[in-house]
């Protein structure tokens, strides 16, 4: 009786834990909605928060940023160019459609396609073939010695697994959406808001514990603060870290978390006088990153070179570049060997998302100590990433995902012809690099090609990389489970609820 009574406690107490995460809708408020739904296509970041819990990769982030099985039960590095996935059966779309090899198969085939235009292409470009092997696998075979370069790319949102038939039928994928990922995308009223809604295929058990979400828009911090305070929202995204003083303890939770992406100014590097290195290099002297973190984000964020501080053992750090000490008099020197002592006029394009306009704002301050002129373009963000792609501009400032693979962060940016090189940048010795990164099997070697790339992206500036920010969320107490990722993802929102 005594031993029954036990297991019957145990099974009341794990009845009562699982209903107090099951169920509910929680709201979240963000500055910037989607720019399309394709996830073979976008790189928006507010396309990647929501695609990541829409679709799945082969492989996800885990905590601490560790690669775990996703729709991929098992990979395997078989050698340095053969990488084996063993697919996991009884998973299936939010149409009810199983997940085939042949799914799997198509996705790569589509973003390897040059016609799709996908960004991720330039991860896979040394993939020799890849094809289903013993019913449930798929092996890849690459022409270089790089599997552990690529497997971090099959956890990114621009990697995820489509369906074949969804695609084959003639659909949108912009406009609609058909994922395995534990929510659905059930409305979408652009402008407004998007409800995502539990998976009910979803192959992970008992996830997602949210019965729906509600991601509304709000382009403007004092509505999503008030919205916050007033109970209209359960979570919020914060940029302005005065903002916490309005959320006392108790009331309210906050959730803070160093990033990989960094803010940078990105240059045309074919347009005079911005197509000489020394012209690029002196504007990087006469940066003051320290006052602009003090002055746009309060203290909240380091200084970063080309890949962030914490990316260890590949970063090299600020204090290693001589350009990342605020130097005028060198700027003014350097401009004058340019054959401009008297400076330079450009133009900077940016938006009013994610602070572009106000880190805009402080370098138009501080080259003007130089006599470089900026004037700012203050664009709406889609005529903003319209530009980019387009390359059309003197400079920019934006954001740019970083990650804790230099292959992944580095190739597809500054090779010359990558899918996201908007800077028109091309160094012949910056390409040799980048394929032996990737070709490199030994770490040491391998570092010293990534410590040798980084100072040239320093020294010739086709980005002049400014800081990284901590992000911030807050939350009435009724949220647990809510986890943050230094790149930014979004993907414990399967494991978040309401108490």
């Amino acid at each position: 009786m005594k031993k029954f009574l036990v297991v019957l406690l145990a099974t009341v107490l794990v009845a009562v834990l699982f209903a107090q995460k099951s169920g509910g809708r929680l709201i979240i408020a963000m500055e910037t909605e989607p720019v399309g739904l394709d996830p073979h296509l976008v790189t928006a970041f507010a396309s990647h928060r929501v695609l990541e819990n829409i679709y799945d990769g082969l492989l996800r982030y885990g905590e601490n940023m560790k690669l775990i099985p996703n729709i991929a039960e098992e990979a395997q590095a078989v050698d340095p160019y053969t990488i084996v996935f063993k697919i996991r059966e009884g998973v299936k779309f939010h149409d009810g459609t199983p997940l085939t090899v042949e799914d799997v198969l198509f996705t790569f085939e589509r973003i390897l396609n040059p016609d799709t235009k996908s960004p991720a292409a330039a991860y896979y470009q040394d993939v020799e073939s890849i094809k289903a092997i013993g019913g449930n696998k798929i092996e890849f075979k690459l022409k270089k010695p790089m599997a552990s370069a690529l497997l971090p790319n099959f956890a990114g949102v621009n990697s995820s697994i489509v369906s074949k038939k969804f695609l084959e039928s003639g659909k949108n994928p912009q406009l609609e959406t058909n994922g395995t990922g534990p929510f659905y995308l059930a409305e979408y009223v652009q402008g407004n808001y998007m409800i995502l809604k539990k998976n009910p295929y979803y192959f992970v058990k008992d996830q997602p514990y949210l019965d729906e979400i509600k991601i509304v828009f709000m382009p403007e911090e004092v509505s999503r603060v008030a919205a916050l305070r007033n109970g209209d929202v359960d979570i919020a995204k914060v940029n302005e870290p005065l903002n916490l003083k309005q959320f006392p303890e108790g009331k309210f939770k906050v959730y803070r978390s160093p990033v990989l992406s960094y803010y940078l100014i990105g240059i045309n590097t074919t347009r005079k006088p911005l197509n000489d290195p020394k012209v690029r290099n002196a504007l990087s002297y006469a940066i003051n990153r320290e006052a602009i973190i003090k002055v746009v984000a309060f203290s909240e964020g380091v200084v970063t070179g080309p890949l962030n501080p914490a990316v260890q053992p590949w970063a090299l750090q600020p204090k290693d570049f001589e350009e990342y000490k605020y130097n005028p008099a060198k700027a003014k020197e350097l401009l004058a060997q340019a054959g401009y002592p008297n400076g330079f006029e450009f133009e900077i394009v940016t938006s009013q998302r994610y602070n572009f306009d106000k880190v805009a704002e402080v370098i138009q301050a501080q080259l003007a100590e130089i006599g470089v002129k900026v004037k700012i373009n203050l664009v709406e963000w889609g005529i903003f990433i319209k530009r980019w792609r387009e390359s059309d501009f003197d400079a920019f400032i934006s954001m740019n995902s970083g990650s804790i693979e230099p292959d992944i962060q580095f190739y597809r940016t500054f090779h010359t012809g990558g899918s996201t090189n908007v800077f028109l940048y091309s160094n012949p010795r910056v390409d040799e690099l980048l394929e032996l990164g990737r070709s490199t099997v030994d770490v040491m070697k391998r570092k010293e090609v990534y410590d040798e790339l980084q100072r040239i992206l320093v020294k010739e500036s086709p980005i002049i990389f400014l800081y990284s920010a901590n992000q911030i969320f807050v939350s009435n107490t009724s949220i647990d489970g809510f986890k943050l990722l230094p790149n930014e993802s979004l993907v414990f929102l399967r494991e978040t609820y309401k108490k």
